[in-house]
């Protein structure tokens, strides 16, 4: 049997949070990390994407989580974000239905037929989209991995 690790979630979206789990993958600063027992003190500043945790009854759970930082100390772990959002709270229409509208909105950004003054602001209108539409892939392959 796993080790058991203690995960509280704060968020300014949602009461706190508290479970017991056996694993844990993170959308580190440096890229995705993994802890489990007895994972050795760690402190990491967390970019937006996907968090991954199983229970200690065996259910995989999933979230959306905005930028923020976790702390791992003695099989305690406490993961900070300005907002999480649950993947069984996630609606795969509205997020289907988000990522058509951005694609759109991409295409249109980068059409010939605009002012001067549009072409100017198009760049920065681009890369917030392209942001945006990361968040809402992450969010379908949430959606994707709860249905499997």
């Amino acid at each position: 049997m796993s080790q058991k690790i203690q995960l509280e979630i704060v968020s300014s979206t949602e009461a706190p949070f508290k479970a017991s789990i056996t694993q844990l993958y993170i959308p580190a600063y440096l890229g995705e990390t993994g802890i489990l027992g007895d994972h050795k003190p760690y402190v990491s500043l967390l970019q937006p994407g996907e968090v991954f945790y199983t229970d200690i009854q065996g259910k995989n759970c999933y979230l959306y989580i905005h930028d923020g930082f976790v702390e791992a100390n003695d099989n305690n772990v406490v993961l900070i974000s300005d907002t999480v959002e649950r993947g069984e709270n996630l609606v795969r229409a509205e997020v289907e239905a988000k990522l058509a509208d951005l694609e759109k909105l991409i295409q249109s950004l980068s059409g010939k037929d605009m002012s001067d003054e549009e072409m100017k602001d198009a760049p920065a209108k681009i890369e917030a989209a392209i942001k945006e539409q990361k968040e809402f892939q992450t969010k379908l392959n949430i959606l994707n991995k709860q249905d499997a």
